[in-house]
């Protein structure tokens, strides 16, 4: 069975430049690849390097503030709207002269001087104003629970919190990273009957360790049938960090 792998290129190929790492995948044979926010020089030429390649882009993140300072996203800093507004905007441009059909949204860690029930507010009524432009342009929001082992104070650390914040709205979606899942506790085939049809993405490494799948201890086959039955049949993004070179560690996929 060929499944639609999606190389991300901001975890993968890391040993190259970042410009190189779109046709490094296609000659993997990967025909999907997925990326952070990209810097403004990558972001000029990504357009381009993908139509070269003839390789799609299957996930964009937004812009989600200094990551190296430890941000995770700012949706819930009532002060940072207009920010985060503009930030969408950016994002959507991208996406759509690129053909990312998804867009990837982080919503914050904690802020000391609100109180909680405000940033989850903040959150909530951000991503619902970007869902609707979102999808009026036929694009889809999801949103990434990130575990609070190594992102202490996530205001959506698994999917049931997700789920909580974007509340019933089908025009946002979960991320379903396994990575996240599995430092969190949660057992990621019951993860799957929870969110059902509202897993937006999907993003695969093994646990523990974080490598490519065969370097722990999940049953990635039986997750991805899992998530077959449930009805999804989106991109299978790759977000590890590699055991060896990045061209060896796609190997697990003759036997998945």
């Amino acid at each position: 069975m060929r499944r639609p792998w999606s190389a991300h290129i901001s975890w993968l190929f890391g040993e190259l430049p970042y410009p190189e790492r779109v046709g490094a995948a296609r000659r993997c044979d990967l025909e999907l690849v997925e990326t952070a926010w990209p810097a403004a020089a990558d972001r000029e030429l990504l357009p381009a390097l993908l139509a070269e390649h003839g390789v799609r882009l299957a996930l964009l993140n937004c812009f989600a503030g200094d990551i190296d300072a430890g941000e995770r996203g700012f949706l819930n800093d009532p002060d940072r709207r207009d920010e985060a507004l503009r930030a969408f905007e950016q994002v959507a441009k991208l996406a759509r002269s690129t053909g990312a059909p998804v867009i990837n949204m982080l919503v914050g860690r904690q802020l000391p001087h609100v109180a909680v029930v405000r940033q989850r507010e903040a959150a909530g009524q951000a991503l619902a104003e970007m869902a609707a432009e979102a999808a009026r342009v036929g694009l889809q929001v999801v949103v990434e629970p990130l575990n609070t082992a190594e992102n202490p104070g996530y205001l959506a650390p698994t999917p049931e919190a997700a789920l909580e914040l974007i509340g019933p709205s089908e025009a946002i979606g979960v991320l379903f990273d396994l990575h996240h899942i599995a430092m969190m506790g949660c057992d990621p085939e019951l993860e799957i009957d929870r969110l059902g049809e509202r897993i937006g993405h999907v993003q695969i490494s093994d646990f523990p360790g974080r490598g490519q799948p065969g370097t722990g201890s999940l049953p990635i086959d039986r997750i991805l049938e899992r998530l077959q039955g449930a009805g999804y049949s989106g991109p299978l993004g790759l977000e590890y960090v590699p055991v060896g070179r990045t061209e060896d560690s796609l190997e697990f996929r003759s036997a998945l």
